[in-house]
């Protein structure tokens, strides 16, 4: 129980003293709307696992102050439970406290299963086989920290990496992350005629392949600024040793126009390092952090790296993803989606916008691993299949989902069955500024259509997607 002492004088009450047990939910009779208590302490319930002060730093209320039984502050602080993925279900009640008008505000919890799968993925391309896993404890020894490891592997690939975050270090309202991550990558680049060689003098056909080791970590900080928004700060310091074709190009633009152009590799030979500062604002008021019925979510993140941090590429990186859910009067939901981003300087390959990232018909990266050269199915038939890896990237969508079924208890928590549609954008600077030769017209912009539809599954273990885009990264598709 977390208590203070009762201020005041025994001649100034703060209210009439409630009944043994009232529970604070919208049933609650009009005449408690209108009566003011002192909050002497909190009382938690249920929990087993997670410690009492975890809990209670998510409450928007105090111990000293006062609050009606309709403040606005109490939903609130519900909501904060739920979204911390640590319950299935938050109750609030009251009990007398010491004296007339004090009260003991009861939290009663139902504790979910933290150890969850946040990545499993798998598929089979043209080049390689993968797999991989990632496994996080959002609440380490019941503080609230979170642990997570995670690793994919591949043919001539591997990546690993491990993350530890203390939302409340050592007991402030500053948070501590740190992660580390280390890769043996392969990327293979360029669509249309591609021919590279070798150091070795072997020649390749079909794209250029380059090989690199990547090793690093991020070490940071970040506040809460409300219930809603913090602010997070971090440093990236990365040592990179990459072996690159002594010469590579392709066919770039739509025949009988293409022309031959050098293959962009976008890392320094040798070894080089990435070093620079993150800048994250985030924004959430999601009503559920898996499977969410209402609310909004924003990141919007700024990369800043330069060589007076000693890095060796210099380059801005600016990235806005925004997500808003509704739930519709039969008990649907609709998500309203946006991603927009643009590199100014040169960022290395991996810190670049993927075609694989913004189409759901093509796999995406692993651990900032690709595992295939593939274009977009460009639908549309624009110049989106010159697109691999570029500084230019937006993504518009809209989903529909049927929530299927729902419970608070057993191994499966919901079920959705969902649809989605959008449109992506992919570019380069040069490319807006010097036309792709054999565009025209509507083509020369490069805009595609995405889309997927499937289940979806929150569970003990975490949350796991069944879909038509999962499908699609189990098969070989053809690569011309």
């Amino acid at each position: 129980v977390t208590e203070v002492g009762p201020p005041g004088t025994a001649e100034d009450p703060a209210g009439p003293a409630p009944p043994p047990d009232e529970s604070l939910t919208d049933g609650a009779p009009d005449e408690a709307h209108v009566v003011r208590y002192y909050l002497q302490a909190f009382e938690v319930v249920g929990n087993d696992r997670t410690r009492e002060e975890t809990i209670t730093r998510e409450m928007l209320l105090q111990p000293g102050e006062t609050f009606r039984a309709d403040d606005e502050r109490i939903d609130a602080s519900k909501v904060a439970l739920l979204a911390t993925g640590f319950f299935e279900e938050v109750r609030f009640s009251l009990r007398r406290g010491s004296r007339r008008g004090w009260v003991v505000f009861r939290i009663h919890v139902r504790e979910r299963w933290t150890l969850v799968v946040e990545n499993l993925a798998f598929g089979y391309t043209s080049i390689t086989p993968f797999g991989g896993l990632g496994v996080t404890e959002w609440n380490l020894f019941g503080t609230g920290s979170q642990l997570s490891a995670a690793f994919v592997v591949g043919d001539e690939q591997q990546a690993y990496r491990l993350r530890f975050v203390d939302p409340s270090f050592l007991g402030s309202d500053w948070s501590l992350f740190v992660s580390a991550l280390v890769s043996d990558a392969q990327d293979y680049l360029g669509f249309n005629g591609v021919n590279s060689v070798r150091a070795n003098s072997d020649v390749e056909f079909g794209h250029a392949t380059i090989d690199y080791w990547r090793a690093g970590g991020v070490l940071g900080t970040g506040v809460r600024l409300s219930e809603r928004m913090r602010l997070d700060l971090g440093y990236r310091f990365e040592w990179i040793d990459a072996t690159l074709p002594v010469a590579a190009s392709y066919q770039r633009g739509k025949p009988p126009d293409s022309v031959s152009a050098p293959v962009p590799l976008d890392l320094l030979p040798g070894q080089s390092l990435v070093s620079g500062v993150q800048f994250v604002f985030a924004y959430d008021s999601r009503d559920d952090p898996f499977l969410p019925t209402s609310g909004t979510r924003l990141r919007a993140a700024v990369d800043l790296s330069h060589g007076v941090l000693g890095s060796d590429y210099s380059f801005a990186k600016f990235t806005v993803d925004w997500a808003m859910h509704f739930q519709l009067p039969w008990e649907h939901v609709v998500t309203l989606s946006l991603f927009a981003g643009a590199i100014v300087g040169s960022a290395p390959l991996f810190d670049q916008f993927f075609v694989g990232d913004l189409s759901d018909l093509i796999p995406g990266r692993v651990l900032d691993l690709n595992f295939h050269g593939y274009a977009a199915h460009n639908i549309l038939g624009t110049a989106i299949g010159e697109m691999q890896y570029e500084d230019l990237a937006g993504k518009i969508a809209v989903e529909y989902s049927w929530p299927l079924y729902r419970s608070r208890t057993g191994f499966l928590y919901g079920l959705d069955v969902f649809a989605s549609i959008g449109f992506f954008m992919l570019a380069s600077a040069t490319d807006v500024e010097l036309q792709i030769p054999g565009y025209e017209g509507a083509e020369v912009f490069p805009i595609d259509l995405t889309g997927d539809f499937g289940f979806r599954f929150d569970t003990m273990v975490g949350l796991f997607r069944l879909s038509f885009s999962n499908i699609m990264g189990l098969i070989p598709q053809q690569v011309d």
